[in-house]
């Protein structure tokens, strides 16, 4: 019993040390400036998002709200993948910005699908539908309930703790959105090409993940070196 517990002590021991040397040296490579970028593209997964919501809408009858059955306009990749490091070693908190991001509640749909944000960000919560919706998460990263709110309201949530947060509608049981919250600046979402572009990563050795709806699709391990650029294609 007492080798088992020293041998549980000893690994953890062991991983702490090594968790404390990555960390040491991307503050060494952050200091001398020695980075370099990480870019590359995305193929996304063959799949109508939007339309699987307009065939829960029907299933609830949910299509007959007001402006409901209309089709849901399609979403971009921007608003439904993120790349980030799993590993980044060390906490490196971003300024929160100065224009709140938004979930947009329309169509009676989240949008985007996907949020990435830094850690200290408030997200506003917007309801541009013309009926009541309540956005609530148990996550344990950040658990709130916004209550019922009208068309044309909005409420905030600041989210302080890094980890995934999946967000539902209360009202409407189909809808969903994931908000990742990172305690480091290197993530990115797509532009319109399908590409991404993470800057200032400092040299080393790291798990380059990619997110996509509801779960992460893939992982792979990258070397970053100064000066250069490291390109990751995903699919």
């Amino acid at each position: 019993m007492r080798h088992a517990s020293f041998r549980r002590v000893y690994a953890y021991c062991i991983c702490s040390l090594i968790l404390l040397a990555a960390a040491c040296h991307i503050v060494r490579a952050q200091q001398n400036g020695a980075t370099g970028t990480i870019q590359g593209s995305i193929l996304a997964p063959a799949e109508d998002i939007s339309g699987s919501f307009m065939r829960e809408k029907k299933l609830l009858h949910y299509d007959s709200h007001n402006h409901a059955g209309e089709p849901i306009q399609s979403y971009r990749l921007a608003e439904l993948a993120v790349v980030y490091i799993e590993d980044a070693g060390v906490r490196a908190p971003t300024p929160p910005p100065a224009e709140h991001p938004r979930l947009n509640q329309f169509q009676m749909v989240f949008r985007p699908l996907v949020l990435a944000v830094s850690a200290g960000t408030t997200v506003d919560f917007p309801n541009n539908d013309n009926l009541f919706h309540n956005v609530f998460s148990y996550s344990q990263p950040k658990e709130f309930d916004l209550g019922r709110y009208p068309r044309g309201d909005m409420r905030s949530v600041r989210f302080d703790k890094p980890g995934t947060v999946n967000v539902f509608c209360d009202i409407h049981s189909y809808m969903y959105a994931t908000i990742l919250v990172f305690d480091h600046p290197y993530f990115a979402v797509c532009d319109d090409d399908d590409n991404f572009a993470i800057p200032a990563v400092p040299e080393g050795h790291y798990t380059l993940a990619y997110w996509y709806g509801r779960k992460k699709m893939e992982s792979k391990r990258i070397t970053v070196k100064a000066g250069e650029t490291t390109t990751v294609m995903f699919q």
